[in-house]
């Protein structure tokens, strides 16, 4: 019996190989880096506009500090060429709003800018729609009204404050239910704990602590106050807009 090939055996040489499958895999390997290297070009460009976003977006909305951007969809690199993006997130932290009367800071604030126009270099934004989540944190609420306050529960908080009636001390609660009203953070249904007899007397007093407005005005992103809620981290505000547009301040 004999094997491969007679004319090859008969010269002494080794029967052909074939180079098809070969070449094959050279091509198909060839197709791999490529697109690891195209995904890789993809990503760092997205992280790097994210970074030139956060400057221009710091300096148009006025920030203390330069806020996390996510640019959405996939790929970046047509989006960028068309300078249209399906979605960019931006999350700040501790965000003045208020007026010069009554100031509070947002501990954190999420946007969701949808359906946008951008410019190149990122100074120029136009969104069709915004939402957006504001945190009041209950130590920044606590400086707003100068007094303690924390989560009561069932919608309301808690405030305590040390008082001395007829030579007595005491630290009586105050709850009071946060409110929205014309677009300001006020307190309704304001009740106090812990004061006895006396409780009559001072609890007018006492209630003063949540008589007071904050106007939630002056908040970045062009986005108006629609809701607000409570959660034991804090206040919670869903902000909306449209048809926003934001432009980078030179210097």
């Amino acid at each position: 019996m004999s094997y491969g090939d007679p004319a090859a055996q008969q010269w002494g040489r080794p029967p052909p190989r074939r180079s098809g499958g070969r070449s094959l895999r050279r091509v198909l390997i060839a197709v791999l880096v490529l697109v690891v290297l195209l995904i890789a070009a993809d990503r760092v460009g997205d992280v790097v506009a994210q970074k030139v976003a956060a400057t221009a977006l710091r300096q148009s909305q006025h920030l203390g500090s330069e806020p996390d951007v996510d640019i959405g969809g996939f790929p970046f690199l047509t989006q960028f060429a068309r300078g249209r993006y399906d979605h960019i997130t931006v999350t700040a932290a501790d965000v003045p709003v208020g007026d010069d009367d009554v100031r509070l800071t947002l501990s954190r604030l999420r946007v969701v800018l949808d359906d946008l126009t951008v410019s190149r270099d990122f100074a120029d934004y136009h969104a069709e729609h915004a939402t957006a989540v504001g945190t009041i944190g209950y130590a920044q609420l606590s400086d707003a009204l100068r007094v303690d306050v924390s989560y009561a529960g069932h919608g309301r908080i808690r405030a305590r404050k040390q008082i001395t009636v007829f030579g007595q001390t005491f630290t009586p609660t105050i709850t009071a239910a946060p409110v929205l009203t014309n677009g300001a953070l006020s307190f309704a249904k304001a009740q106090v704990n812990g004061l006895g007899d006396l409780a009559a007397p001072v609890s007018q007093v006492l209630s003063q602590v949540f008589d007071v407005a904050v106007p939630l005005r002056n908040i970045p992103f062009d986005v108006d106050v629609q809701r607000l809620s409570m959660a034991p981290d804090g206040l919670r505000i869903d902000l909306v807009g449209s048809d926003v547009t934001y432009h980078r301040e030179n210097g």
